[in-house]
């Protein structure tokens, strides 16, 4: 039987399950992994390949970003050889496009199914012919792998990747992962990592908005990027951003880039539609993204808060140390009417506080004292420190459970079914924040989406203090639940995600769909606040040809894909989910769990009869991205942006305006650089 634990809509009480995870800017640290090379860690002729030059070009704009990366290996030695650089998987991200320059050629890679790319691509490094590989390792990272670098020749080797981006509380934030995270035991054992770039490393970001942008940051970084603001973007208004960061040598790749950028606090609540239809066609392809105001009110009343603190071996370095930041700057912000509980765990469980604990100053100093002296040690049971927050709650008090993790688990309990059926025996919504890259950002995300709650993962150079904020003020409010967006009418089908769970202060909704016909269509957005039914509705356009934006067709592709994977992941692998995973990742040219991308000289591919479906889709995505490149930001709002106005409009915005934002407003205005 169910436990109900709720208040409200659930019942007499409410107890809120929170997964949390914080992360300092330590300028100094070092990751433990990081992007670059793999080379075994006995050394041997491997040492003579290294990376000449690394250069990141990023262009965000219309809601989703394009990130590209240039690469030229160098090899040393008296023999050809081959190269295997990983990098850590962005969240939500299609790598799309892996180039080898072949005779000073650009060839593109096309996507196979996973085993016979890797047979293509031995065969012909066997062959002593260029190729190159790019595969996706589960959740953790893209690899890719070139073959036969020649003796004492560079080789030159570009991917593509996208990725959607979203608005929390009106801020924006663009990762560029290089630090690994440390997760991968095996892989650590057998390989170092040279990230060092001997020649020039340069990072050069370009945002569109079509909306005004007030203030942007790069933590840690904001006194060595040149930001660069362009006047106010025609007509259409909106502003332009470059961002550049160039290094002449010796550059490491240990580090994330971060980027944040704020909205102005005029902007609206909006509903905005970006389309893609080529003419004549009978499909078009959307992304919709729902920025709502509601009346989200605060939860006065005391809390408990129970902490589940992660010390296995994984968050050694600086995780464990962001860990104990994290966890005292929430502590620091308790009131003396809230209680708290300390729970770590490794291979097994323990109360560390051994109940709760009034949140008096003199308590709260004290247990930040030990927090700090927390080591990181051991294997992972995850599920043993979860099943423990979940006991020994006060029936009468809400209660909030904080679990610090990088979302790793290797001891008792593994599989997604295991922390579904934990979590389904009790009335919970659970929130989590996951540290560094290559976690199991699937199993976080799921939990927290099934229980209601909402999912941040969070980068070892975010600020610390304002990812706090965005989370506090989620986690502090009511939030919309039951979300469902509705469009009226036969001309919309094939929505992605297929479900959407919560909405927290200030989060966005993003889905993507296709469609038929052109025309307009009436979209509704219907949420449940404190029990009480809430409906709002715009019209928008469904264009009968719109070519701006073609690469929403793999956006679309991608979302579909994770919802498969999901499935997958809970419920084991069938033929039909996997050949689903398979079509889409062949159709779209994704990277995925099924697939890979091979690059062979143009004749093999033409022998091997592979079709260049990918060849032909970066021809039309580089067109279209050459003409925005030249035209003014498009600002997609339907309907004016009167969807949030009007007789249900309330007066505290979840989106980009009201009393959520002012910490953070404050937070940009201590640390705002001039730009340049």
């Amino acid at each position: 039987m169910k436990k109900n634990t709720g208040s409200g809509r659930f019942g007499k009480r409410m107890a809120v399950a929170v997964t949390a995870v914080f992360a300092a800017v330590l300028i100094g640290g070092q990751a433990v992994m990081a992007a670059g090379l793999l080379k075994p860690v006995s050394g041997g002729d491997a040492a003579g390949i290294r990376i000449k030059s690394h250069k990141v070009s990023v262009t965000i704009n219309n809601g989703f970003s394009r990130t590209e990366v240039d690469q030229v290996f160098t090899n040393d030695s008296d023999s050809d050889m081959e190269a295997l650089y990983t990098f850590p998987l962005p969240k939500q991200a299609s790598l799309s496009e892996l180039s080898l320059w072949i005779d000073g050629k650009e060839v593109l890679g096309e996507v196979l199914e996973k085993k016979r790319a890797r047979e293509i691509y031995e065969q012909q490094k066997a062959q002593g012919n260029d190729t190159a590989l790019a595969e996706k390792d589960d959740f953790k990272t893209f690899d890719v792998s070139v073959g036969n670098i020649r003796a004492h020749s560079d080789t030159r080797v570009r991917l593509v990747y996208y990725q959607p981006l979203e608005i929390d509380l009106g801020v924006g934030r663009y990762v560029y992962p290089l630090a690994e995270g440390g997760v991968d035991e095996q892989r650590i054992a057998f390989w170092s990592v040279d990230n060092k770039v001997d020649g020039p490393f340069s990072f050069h970001l370009k945002l569109k908005s079509a909306f005004p942008v007030k203030d942007v940051r790069l933590p840690g970084l904001d006194q060595v990027a040149q930001v660069t603001k362009a006047s106010p973007d025609g007509a259409q208004g909106g502003d332009v951003y470059d961002v550049a960061i160039d290094r002449p040598a010796g550059a490491d790749l240990s580090r994330d880039i971060v980027f944040y950028y704020r909205l102005d606090d005029t902007v609206p609540a909006r509903l905005e539609l970006i389309p893609y239809k080529q003419a004549g066609a009978k499909e078009g392809t959307f992304m919709v993204v729902v920025t709502p105001a509601a009346s989200l009110k605060p939860i006065a009343e005391g809390t408990d808060w129970i902490f589940v603190l992660d010390q296995s071996g994984s968050m050694s370095g600086n995780k464990i140390a962001t860990l104990a930041d994290g966890v005292s700057r929430v502590l620091g912000t308790m009131s003396p009417k809230d209680r708290f509980r300390i729970i770590t765990f490794n291979q097994s469980a323990h109360d560390m506080t051994r109940g709760f604990v009034q949140a008096s100053p003199e308590n709260v100093q004290q247990w930040i004292s030990r927090v700090k002296t927390i080591q990181a040690s051991g294997s992972t049971a995850l599920f043993a420190g979860l099943k423990k927050a979940y006991k020994s709650m006060d029936e009468d008090r809400t209660t909030g459970i904080i679990l610090v993790t990088d979302g790793v688990c290797n001891v008792g309990p593994t599989q997604h079914a295991d922390f579904l059926n934990l979590m389904k025996q009790y009335d919970v919504r659970l929130f989590t924040f996951v540290i560094g890259n290559s976690a199991n950002q699937p199993l976080m995300d799921r939990l927290a989406k099934d229980s209601g709650g909402f999912a941040m993962n969070i980068s070892d150079s975010d600020d610390i203090a304002g990812r706090l904020l965005q989370a506090k003020a989620k986690i502090s409010h009511e939030c919309m639940h039951d979300v469902r967006l509705k469009f009226h009418g036969e001309k919309v089908h094939d929505l992605t995600p297929t479900s959407l769970g919560n909405l927290y202060m200030g989060q966005q909704l993003v889905m993507f769909g296709h469609y038929t016909g052109s025309g307009k269509v009436k979209v509704e957005l219907d949420a449940k606040i404190s029990g009480l039914g809430e409906s709002w509705q715009c019209t928008a356009d469904l264009p009968e040809a719109d070519t701006d934006n073609p690469e929403l067709e793999r956006l679309w592709a991608l979302s579909s894909i994770h919802d498969a994977m999901q499935a997958i992941r809970e419920k084991g692998e069938s033929e039909s989910l996997r050949k689903k995973v398979v079509d889409l990742g062949l159709n779209y040219s994704l990277v995925t769990d099924y697939t890979s991308m091979v690059v062979v000289r143009n004749d093999v591919m033409e022998n091997l009869g592979i079709q260049r479906r990918n060849a032909q889709r970066v021809a039309r995505e580089r067109q279209a991205q050459q003409a925005r490149a030249a035209a003014p930001v498009r600002n997609h709002t339907a309907d004016n942006g009167k969807m949030f106005h009007g007789a249900h409009s309330p007066g505290i915005g979840s989106g980009p305006v009201g009393p959520g934002l002012l910490g953070l407003i404050f937070w940009f205005s201590r640390r705002k650089r001039k730009a340049q």
